[in-house]
């Protein structure tokens, strides 16, 4: 059996042991589907590197410069702009602690809790899964950028059954949902690339020369999660060398 028709039969088996039924859509957006959400994003990104190492290719572009960045790094970057508070109708969210594990994918996990304003007794656990995507460098400032792009939201062990039927509850993560989109907070990484080299002019000496610049076009070619570190490909493009100044 090759890896590639492996993939499927492990995808299932995943799913399976999770409690998830291959044959059926699964319509839970509690933590079932969480686990379902997680892991198809693992096992797509598993599935992709797979065929690239079959086909005789490298995860990241051979030409590019590879960044590596451990999932610990990322979940502090995070955390240090948590918590986060959201309103939805009578519910109030506060998300206060990011996990954050790469496996294939790069995913981040928030929790925190909600509670109705007017009765905060009735109180549910709530999370949010959130891709790191996309990952781009800041034409400004030259660092990597990543954004979270929410995937899931799930309300669980709440104290809400008594006074929300199931599909009341599917309905306030949904617009729970719309309403985290524009608030998860983006993860700048410390890291700088240089888009230029800049050759200063020599204007003492026997010899002189005119101060000069060559432009750098850099982008993210690619991202490879596994075995707890994210791996970014930058790919790096040298322009024509110009003359910025004249020597006296």
């Amino acid at each position: 059996m090759s890896l590639r028709s492996w993939w499927p039969a492990a995808l299932c088996a995943a799913l399976a042991a999770a409690g998830v039924d291959c044959r059926r859509e699964v319509v839970d957006t509690g933590e079932l589907h969480a686990q379902r959400v997680v892991l198809e994003h693992e096992v797509a990104g598993l599935r992709d590197a797979v065929a690239r190492l079959e086909h005789g290719e490298s995860l990241l572009p051979p030409d590019d410069v590879a960044v590596g960045i451990d999932d610990r790094m990322l979940r502090e970057l995070i955390a240090a702009q948590l918590p986060l508070d959201v309103d939805v109708d009578r519910f109030h969210v506060r998300l206060s602690a990011a996990e954050v594990r790469f496996r294939g994918s790069p995913l981040v996990r928030l929790r925190g809790s909600g509670f109705l304003r007017e009765q905060p007794a009735v109180s549910a656990v709530v999370g949010a899964i959130a891709a790191l995507d996309p990952i781009r460098i800041e034409p400004e400032s030259g660092t990597l950028h990543a954004k979270l792009t929410l995937e899931h939201i799930e309300i669980e062990r709440s104290g809400l059954e008594a006074l929300l039927s199931g599909a009341a509850r599917d309905a306030l993560a949904r617009r729970l949902r719309r309403r985290l989109e524009g608030e998860l907070p983006d993860v700048q990484i410390p890291i700088r690339v240089q888009q230029a080299v800049v050759l200063p002019a020599l204007t003492h000496g026997p010899v002189r020369i005119d101060a000069a610049q060559m432009p750098i076009e850099v982008g993210v070619s690619r991202a490879y999660a596994g075995q707890g570190m994210l791996w970014i490909g930058v790919s790096v493009r040298p322009g024509a060398l110009a003359r910025t100044g004249r020597t006296p």
